[in-house]
């Protein structure tokens, strides 16, 4: 009786600390621009095939791509579409207007968790932010209602030059909408080149309970408003800044959503710089399980 009693313990006392072991299981996924470095794959299906071999969980859709055939590369690869980088445009009315073929991309996405990354193109408010807040809200609000049906997800994307520039401004305007499919982003290197390296962690932090992805990538530390893309933006694993840190952040505080990886202008060959991204996730992977 006391062999079982001891041996009923120990195994309640493994099962503990094996319910409580930390993994990284987030999906992580490469952007669109990863295939726009230098010798990528020619063609979806090969780009698909690539992304798949070296280990990534998804490739996401573009304003530029074909999103069917797209689409088809990636279901045949098994292959997730996490997220689609998509516009918004507003007019001195405060009228909305999309690229045209959203609508129908969102109706195909029934049921597959799509995150649609919305930049905006908000030129005529830009020193009015406090009106145009209020009209593109209303107008995000309008999209995330055509959107619920089909299970897809609105998050603001902020980035330097668009009217939406900062992670804080895409959680206001997520809070605005107040809708239960509007999210937020939190977008590592445009952070880094619009508000600097200064206090990211509270930034991060503040954003957590509305953040629907985080873009990472290498980068340098510094002076970072100054530094161009090929500091800013570099394969993980690459830079100074450290990348690690941010996704240990994110996961240690509840962070359940998605890591995209940003490539923008890379100009290392598409094979080798995708092969360092992925060796340096999977680190980070084993490093967080390993911490206590």
């Amino acid at each position: 009786m006391r062999k079982l009693l001891f041996t009923t313990l120990i195994c309640l006392m493994f099962g503990i600390v094996y319910s409580q072991k930390k993994v990284l299981d987030n999906t992580f996924y490469a952007f669109n621009n990863s295939v726009r470095m230098p010798n990528a794959p020619e063609g979806m299906e090969a780009q698909a095939e690539l992304i798949k071999r070296l280990g990534f969980d998804g490739f996401s859709g573009h304003t530029n791509d074909d999103y069917f055939s797209r689409r088809r590369a990636l279901d045949a690869a098994g292959l997730k579409m996490p997220e689609i980088y998509w516009g918004i445009d507003m007019d001195s009315t405060g009228r909305i207007s999309y690229k045209e073929g959203l609508k129908e991309i969102i109706k195909d996405s029934k049921d597959r968790d799509l995150v649609i990354a919305l930049f905006s193109n908000v030129k005529y408010f830009m020193n009015n932010k406090e009106k145009g807040d209020i009209l593109l809200a209303k107008a995000i609000g309008e999209l995330a209602d055509f959107a619920a049906p089909y299970g897809a997800k609105i998050a603001i994307y902020p980035h330097v030059g668009n009217y939406c520039e900062t992670s804080e401004h895409s959680v206001r305007l997520a809070k605005m909408v107040n809708r239960p499919n509007i999210g937020a982003i939190f977008n590592t290197c445009h952070l880094l080149k619009v508000e600097g390296e200064q206090g990211w962690e509270q930034k991060l932090l503040n954003a957590l309970p509305y953040l629907y992805m985080i873009s990472i990538n290498g980068a340098d530390s510094g002076n970072t408003k100054e530094m161009n893309w090929d500091r800013l933006i570099q394969p993980l694993g690459e830079g100074s800044f450290d990348t690690y840190k941010l996704v240990k952040l994110a996961k240690d505080n509840g962070y359940k959503g998605l890591f995209g990886l940003q490539c923008y202008d890379i100009k290392q060959d598409c094979k080798v710089a995708l092969t360092k991204s992925i060796n340096t996730w999977n680190a980070y992977k084993k490093r967080y399980t390993s911490e206590e």
